[in-house]
């Protein structure tokens, strides 16, 4: 057979390269179709990407809507309860000082009265006004732990801070140091001068009212501790008013059903609110789902179809390929050879023979080793 196949004419190497022709067709136009294939899985699984993502955007956006239209509705209840709570506290407050100072009143009626009495006593005495002021009495007859503590505050103000700043400034403005002054010596040349100043001011002061007019200062002293007396029991009545939790002296019912109502209209409209979410949940979202799928999902059907119908047809072209290499390999390459069995070699082997340069397959194949050799 070997023999006969080498002895044929050119018909041989013609038919054998119409058949390699034909097997690389169909191995181009496999690869083709195998290119198409991926090119449709890809498609596909980009279209179902972008299906799940326009479902999973579009869900959220349409839930995301039906809680802003609720919190926006919650949003302006909150905004009217702000208001009335205000109005309430506003009205609350209003009856609450008008209650202490109704309960009040009489004191700080006694407590002017008092005032006008040392006014009067103190004019009728011929005693300074100044000497009827609290600082007066803070500093030269103190009386109780808070104006004891005032004194002391006094103190260190005027015999230390007070002289402490001035001697400051003096230094920073007035003295130098580069023109060799002794600084130190100067400030507390001040300061003790300013300390000295104070004390001959307060002990003046002392001799001139005090000492003078110390029965006018003593009643003086009297009603001012009437008047504290008066103040801490308006502060009692008022603290005891503030910490009174009772509100039903202050006709605030108006303002309480109001905000009852806001109450019971917010519970209303969270109630709606998960309701709607609930609604949404259980039926509009199939229904959006089976809209975005209805719309696109055909776009995916008719690819995967394409896709199946490539796939039968490349299973069909694998198994004509596969015969036919197996019909070459048999029939032809065989005998000829793997690296003869191509298109382009084939044709050199008919050109040699159609030249008259060798007559049979043997002496084309001897022909063409010996050209390519050299």
């Amino acid at each position: 057979m070997a023999e006969n196949v080498f002895n044929e004419k050119q018909d041989y190497l013609i038919g054998a390269r119409d058949e390699v022709v034909k097997r690389d067709s169909m191995a181009a136009e496999l690869d083709k179709m195998r290119a198409h294939q991926k090119k449709l899985t890809k498609n596909i699984a980009a279209e179902e990407k972008s299906i799940a993502d326009e479902i999973a955007a579009t869900l959220k956006k349409r839930k995301q809507e039906i809680s802003d239209t609720y919190d926006e509705r919650l949003d302006d209840n909150r905004a009217r309860k702000k208001k009335v709570l205000s109005k309430r506290d506003k009205k609350k407050n209003q009856r609450i000082n008008q209650r202490i100072d109704n309960e009040t009143k009489d004191i700080h009626k006694n407590t002017r009265e008092l005032e006008v009495e040392m006014k009067t006593l103190f004019k009728k005495n011929k005693v300074p006004s100044f000497c009827s002021t609290k600082l007066y009495y803070i500093m030269f007859m103190p009386r109780g732990i808070s104006e004891v503590f005032g004194l002391l505050g006094c103190f260190l103000l005027f015999f230390a801070g007070f002289p402490a700043g001035i001697t400051a400034l003096v230094k920073i403005f007035v003295l130098d140091e580069k023109k060799n002054i002794n600084v130190a010596f100067w400030c507390v040349l001040i300061a003790a001068c300013l300390v000295i100043l104070q004390l001959v001011i307060y002990f003046a002061l002392y001799n001139t009212t005090k000492i003078r007019h110390g029965d006018v200062i003593k009643q003086g002293r009297s009603i001012r501790d009437k008047m504290k007396a008066n103040d801490r029991q308006a502060d009692a009545i008022k603290n005891s008013i503030n910490k009174d939790k009772d509100e039903s002296a202050y006709n605030l019912d108006a303002y309480d059903e109001k905000l009852a109502n806001l109450d019971a209209e917010a519970d209303t409209i969270g109630a709606e609110k998960q309701e709607a979410l609930r609604a949404f949940e259980a039926d509009t979202r199939q229904l959006i789902i089976d809209e975005i799928n209805g719309r696109r999902l055909q776009t995916v059907e008719d690819m995967k179809a394409e896709k199946k119908e490539l796939e039968e047809k490349i299973a069909r072209g694998e198994k004509m390929y596969s015969d036919k290499v197996l019909q070459i390999t048999n029939q032809y390459a065989s005998y000829l050879g793997e690296e003869l069995c191509r298109e382009d070699k084939l044709s050199d082997l008919i050109a040699i023979m159609e030249e008259g340069q060798a007559a049979t397959v043997s002496e084309a194949i001897n022909f063409y080793k010996g050209k390519t050799s050299k």
